[in-house]
């Protein structure tokens, strides 16, 4: 623990390691209540001026406000840097499970999983330890106001809410004897809040004491009736009726579950979600059906039988568990509704199917059972098994989503994440082996794809062969170098685990069908020709699109490796994650299963032409070429063009909007492009694998991922020796140069750059020539020898002037002038560098090279802050942050904004110096450069506590 603690569930609190900082002042006190309640969120000035002032600020207030602030950091000591200021306001900075506000929330999250899940010991613990952290009444020596009185308006009801929670947990736990006082005390405090009331019907009851809960319903109705003029609601009556019936003369509940499976593991979310799902309706409200999807072995059976087995308290009437029978063998209507009767206790029943539903319809009126309807085909074998309304409920799993099936809550079912699919095998295996070999389980748990039916085999194999090593298990996947085929040989022998069919079914039961094999096949098999109407053979499209690789790929992509147009595509796509042998990965994204991608792979091998494969990836790499070179034209429409350049794909001069449509197009399908390139290059196809790192550079590059393309480079350079273009050849070297500059491989780099010229002089390039030397300079000054650079590049533009003017001459002399003027910068010559930058400045604008030009600005900006010209500084950095900004480039932006705040802390403007720098901040921790954002933390600390700076 940290020994820091704010608290507003009571007087305000504030503790640090040495004890309590009292806050003296009240509208400090108001205004540190207004940051606590709304951290994390920035509170603008105003609104915060609103809260202090009860909604009628003073003239003057901005100041006042300031003042305020300015004396709450000093009252809170070393916690007063914790109080921030920003551009959209201010904020007070929390440091994990600091405020009472956020340990209450999640205590009692924590309580309502560990309810969900069926622990309810678990649950009334974290209930009590919440209502601990009540030390009175909310705010209770904050001034009054409407924001303040809201605030305790609220916080009262979630703590009632938590009360009658834990009420709730002690009446299922039996513990009648402690909750019957304090739910008399809750009733009594709130005599027209029903749920106290309804929850004290239960617990006399449950006590044994059934005339004294009838006699609280009649005085609580009395109370209702007298002084609010209404009658109880539904959830009270529900509770007398409930006492009422205890004698009814009914058949014995059925309890028709599966057992539970051991091994199950992981998904508390999304058990809780479906249990607070089933439980909501109370009678009269439509029956909750919840519909759990997802690919064969992923474990649909298995968490529908774990959400029954823990409900079971929540449905008294019994619970119904049928076998649908699956693609294999669907079972008829009619003989599922004639089971659910017989296993609701009744032996005869109508021959006619609309009366035999309105029976089992009538039986389920006005009881809690739960129905289970496993491995279901399509809506129409399950509608008549769906109660007409609550408090029954529905849990249907299936392989493919039912949207015919009305007023359901889908559910989709994916791989396990990584943790808890290693978990998983933990408990199969045992925790001690699983301790032996904690990276050979977590590399196992990898290769089975987090599919549990995967992870249950290779477990089960473990476990039957005792000496046998996790790695030794791995290793052998790897080397089969087919995991679905490697995973599926260890079931052959009957290895028991459990199938979609149900957790009591081994899959050896059947040997014409694998565990892991079998469900996917029959879905793949299933696939029709046509989707939505149209002329898609959806098996072929299933079997093409394995092709393309894991990453996520977005429609457009999936029409390129069809050869269809978007619409038939989607159709497709749609119908093929309907079915669950696609993922929908992301809004208008799709990804494979990686076990099932390599299923749809056998099959592509198998049936399809090599000549259709290779045609239907090659597709894509064209589209893939063709939309990045479109996206090129706007991240650097001023990049110099080779002539061989010239074959590439147009993607179409309004294939994007403009620069940010285009941008975020490349965020998108970054992963994809990459893969592209290195599946052009091992199918042989060098014109497409020298292409696209020449497109995709700079986009890489204003992203601050150059590093991503040193492999495709590499390829690239292959690829342009094969293809006899020496030009080509030089300039993918020369990129890949760059890349290894960034990566700090300085000598690695010259020696590039060096790889390059004799291609370059083999073409006649002269201009190339001088580039490579020019870049090669560059990187001396990156390695720290900036007087050695300015003496290279200085030569460097004297060769470039006595050239003949080339299209690419313009440019080259733009990135020798911006790395000498920060050479003359850096080696103590600032005066010659500013000469140079009038000429800098007109060529960079003569051949539209924004990114320079702003580098230029924001590096004058920085020259003029250092030599005391501050002011003049400032206005440079602005226009270098307009540019950075008018082409999307992130890292120039955060680069920017960090010399603005240097140039504003430098003319004492500190509050103008700690917005450019947290904005700053926010961007480099986006892009994950965290060793700057805690450079940029410092120096906005150093701005209050200047010995920090």
């Amino acid at each position: 623990m940290s020994g820091i603690r704010f608290g507003v569930l009571g007087p305000l609190l504030v503790e640090d390691p040495t004890g309590p900082r009292p806050i003296a002042a009240p509208r400090q006190r108001a205004v540190l209540a207004a940051l606590l309640l709304t951290a994390p969120r920035a509170v603008a000035a105003a609104e915060l001026a609103d809260q202090v002032w009860n909604l009628e600020p003073p003239a003057g207030a901005a100041g006042t406000l300031h003042s305020y602030l300015s004396r709450l950091r000093t009252a809170l000591g070393p916690l007063g840097d914790r109080i921030r200021t920003h551009s959209s306001g201010y904020t007070v900075d929390l440091v994990g499970a600091e405020l009472d506000l956020d340990v209450f929330r999640g205590l009692r999250d924590r309580a309502k999983a560990a309810a969900a899940r069926g622990d309810l010991d678990s649950a009334a613990a974290s209930y009590t330890e919440a209502l601990a952290l009540w030390r009175g009444a909310p705010l209770a020596d904050v001034p009054g106001g409407p924001w303040r009185d809201d605030a305790v308006r609220y916080w009262d009801e979630q703590e009632l809410l938590a009360h009658e929670e834990l009420s709730e947990i002690e009446v299922r736990l039996g513990r009648t004897t402690a909750v019957i006082p304090r739910l008399r005390v809750l009733v009594a405090e709130n005599p027209f809040r029903e749920r106290p009331a309804a929850l004290l019907l239960g617990a006399l009851a449950a006590d044994g004491r059934r005339a004294e809960a009838l006699a609280e319903y009649q005085r609580v109705r009395r109370v209702l009736v007298e002084e609010a003029g209404i009658e109880p609601g539904e959830q009270l009556k529900a509770a007398f009726h409930e006492i009422l019936r205890e004698d009814d003369d009914r058949p014995a509940a059925p309890r028709l579950l599966p057992a539970d499976v051991p091994d199950f593991t992981g998904r508390d979310d999304q058990l809780a979600c479906v249990a607070e799902v089933l439980t909501a309706p109370e009678p009269g409200d439509p029956a909750a059906v919840v519909v759990v999807s997802g690919p064969g072995g992923v474990g649909k059976t298995s968490f529908a039988v774990r959400v029954a087995q823990r409900l079971r308290a929540e449905f008294p009437d019994g619970q119904v568990f049928l076998r649908l029978g699956g693609l294999r063998a669907p079972r008829r209507p009619g003989e599922l509704v004639a089971e659910a009767l017989r296993a609701l206790g009744v032996t005869e029943f109508p021959g006619d199917p609309d009366k035999r539903t309105a029976l089992l319809r009538t039986m389920l009126a006005d009881r809690r059972v739960l129905l289970v309807l496993d491995d279901a085909t399509d809506p129409a074998q399950i509608r008549r098994l769906i109660p007409a309304g609550g408090p029954s409920a529905v849990i249907v799993t299936s392989r493919r989503r039912l949207p015919g099936v009305a007023k359901q809550v889908p559910l989709e079912l994916g791989r396990l994440p990584a943790d808890q699919a290693t978990a998983m095998l933990a408990r199969i295996v045992g925790a001690e082996r699983a301790g032996a070999e904690p990276a050979a389980l977590e590399r196992l748990a990898q290769a089975c794809g987090g599919l549990p039916i995967a992870l249950r085999i290779c477990g089960a194999r473990l476990t039957q062969r005792r000496t046998r090593s996790i790695a030794s298990l791995v290793a052998r996947l790897e080397a089969v170098g087919q995991r679905l085929e490697g995973i599926d040989s260890l079931d052959d022998d009957g290895t028991v685990a459990y199938s979609d069919s149900g957790p009591d079914t081994p899959a050896g039961s059947d040997p014409e069908r694998s565990a892991l094999r079998g469900p996917l096949e029959e879905s793949y098999h299933a696939l029709s020709y046509g989707a939505a109407g149209r002329d898609v053979d959806l098996a072929r499209a299933f079997r093409l699109l394995s092709l393309i690789g894991g990453e996520r790929f977005s429609l457009p992509a999936a029409a390129a490796v069809l050869g269809v147009d978007e619409f038939d595509a989607d159709s497709a796509v749609e119908h093929l994650v309907e079915v669950s042998l696609l993922e929908s990965a992301a809004p208008d994204r799709f990804a494979f299963h990686p076990l099932i991608q390599e299923l749809a792979r056998e099959h592509a091998w198998a049936i399809d032409s090599g000549e259709a494969r290779s045609a239907a990836v090659g597709r894509w790499t064209s589209w893939c070429l063709a939309s990045a070179a479109s996206a090129d034209q706007l991240f650097h429409p001023n990049r110099p063009k080779l002539a061989w350049e010239a074959w590439i794909p147009d993607g179409g001069p309004k294939l994007f909007a403009g620069l940010p449509e285009a941008g975020d197009w490349f965020d998108r399908e970054s992963a994809g492009l990459l893969e592209a390139a290195s599946v052009a290059a091992a199918q042989g196809d060098h014109a497409t694998a020298a292409a696209l790192p020449l497109v995709l550079l700079h986009g890489f590059r204003i992203r601050g991922r150059v590093e991503e393309l040193e492999e495709p480079l590499r390829a690239g350079v292959a690829a342009a020796i094969a293809l006899g273009e020496p030009e080509l050849a030089g300039v993918q070297l020369n990129n890949l140069a760059i890349v290894h500059g960034a990566l700090g491989r300085f000598d690695e780099a010259i020696a590039t750059f060096a790889d390059a010229v004799p291609h370059y002089e083999s073409a006649g390039l002269a201009e190339r020539v001088a580039q490579a030397r020019i870049n090669a300079a560059i990187t001396v000054a990156q390695s720290g020898r900036p007087a050695e650079a300015a003496s290279r590049l200085t030569a460097s533009l004297a060769e470039l002037d006595a050239l003949p003017t080339t299209p690419l001459l313009p440019s080259l002399q733009v990135s020798v002038m911006l790395a000498l003027t920060e050479a003359l910068r850096d080696s103590g010559r600032p005066d010659d560098a500013l000469r140079i930058y009038p000429r800098l400045f007109a060529a960079a604008e003569a051949v539209g090279d924004t990114p320079r030009l702003a580098i230029a600005w924001g590096n004058l900006g920085k020259l003029h802050a250092k030599n005391g010209r501050a002011e003049d500084g400032v206005g440079c950095i602005d226009k270098a942050l307009e540019l950075h900004r008018s082409i999307g480039n992130r890292d120039g932006e955060g680069y920017a904004l960090w010399a603005l705040g240097e140039a504003r802390a430098a003319l004492g403007q500190t509050e103008h110096a700690r917005c450019a720098w947290s904005e700053a901040r926010e961007i480099f921790a986006a892009l994950g450069r965290h060793g700057y954002a805690a450079d940029l933390a410092q120096a906005i600390a150093g701005l209050d506590d200047p010995s920090q700076g």
